[in-house]
């Protein structure tokens, strides 16, 4: 049996079905394989470093227009999205994936911001452009179930089971073990938690084993539903400690530098630290010039974990925030 799973795998590579998606970042998709099914990555980051706008950017939207692009070709795949945003509510999220679409689409900067009119009323040009893309943003909406409420482990648990069964069966088997089979063997199921030290706690609880309970919810979905799972996560204050400001042109993450729980860690694939060096005061990074050079747009990917590839991999990519958007330096 062991052996017809694996040349099943070995097969479908052959075809290319073991390819993740893009994540819209090769330099990413280099060591992390791109989105893969049944994979949990943890993405870890300072206040305002752009880890939600991480996760949006290369699991939202770029999965979305790599699934928009794969329709009626030999590659084509479905994606659906189940999004906890515990950080921002519902219309905030889909006018930042609305912002990403503008820019890639007409090579316009209309910020989330801009798109809400937060600082003042939108322009009638950029209010036509958007009404160009109602479409769109509908057809996005039609693959996402999104909870904007702080929830506890068990009720996150609930919405995960209710959501699978939308997208497949449970079958009990005599044992008393269950398994789960997906109606369309082409979706890509996505599960987004934004982020996990915003769970509501159950009685008794402390963050610690709502967490912890909540990352065993998530490998049980993971493992039987095949579901691609990311959760964001503060880093502890600790990372900033005065011996690490030593070297001012270098830096080191650790799996330590993670908050409140280790068990999302240890359950995930893989584990990336978002490090912004401008705002550390650093010189340089990575051989990159920040003071005088990218300044505020640089930022550090460090791959910490990667349970099927290699690991302690520092990048750097640029993190443009007017947009929410994500690209490849030079």
């Amino acid at each position: 049996m062991i052996t017809e799973n694996l040349f099943s795998i070995i097969d479908s590579g052959r075809n290319g079905g073991n390819i993740g998606i893009s994540t819209g970042l090769r330099i990413i998709d280099k060591y992390t394989y791109g989105i893969q099914k049944g994979w949990m990555t943890v993405i870890g980051g300072d206040t305002g470093s752009g880890k939600s706008s991480y996760v949006l950017f290369t699991s939202v939207y770029n999965t979305f227009a790599n699934y928009l692009e794969s329709l009626g070709t030999d590659n084509e795949f479905d994606v659906k999205y189940l999004i906890f945003s515990f950080e921002m509510s519902a219309e905030v999220l889909f006018a930042k994936i609305l912002s990403m679409h503008l820019y890639y689409k007409y090579g316009v900067v209309i910020s989330y911001e801009e798109i809400l009119s937060f600082k003042e009323p939108l322009s009638e040009d950029k209010y036509l452009l958007i009404q160009q893309e109602i479409e769109w943003i509908k057809l996005f909406e039609s693959k996402c179930l999104i909870h904007d409420k702080p929830c506890t482990s068990k009720q996150l648990y609930a919405i995960c089971k209710s959501w699978a069964e939308t997208n497949g069966k449970f079958t009990e088997l005599e044992n008393g073990t269950e398994t789960y089979e997906m109606n369309n063997k082409k979706l890509i199921p996505i599960v987004i938690l934004d982020h996990i030290a915003l769970l509501k706690l159950n009685t008794g609880h402390t963050k610690k084993q709502e967490i912890d309970e909540c990352c065993d919810y998530l490998i049980w979905f993971r493992n039987k539903c095949n579901f691609c799972i990311y959760i964001v996560q503060q880093l502890n204050r600790n990372f900033k400690s005065m011996d690490r400001r030593k070297d001012k042109d270098h830096f080191e993450l650790g799996l330590e530098d993670f908050s409140d729980s280790s068990g999302t860690v240890q359950a995930a694939e893989i584990v990336i630290a978002i490090y912004n060096p401008h705002r550390e005061k650093r010189s340089s990074f990575l051989e990159y010039v920040i003071k005088g050079g990218l300044g505020r747009v640089a930022r550090g990917i460090c791959i910490l974990k990667h349970r099927f590839g290699i690991a302690d991999q520092s990048l750097v990519v640029g993190f443009y925030g007017e947009n929410s958007v994500w690209k490849q330096l030079p």
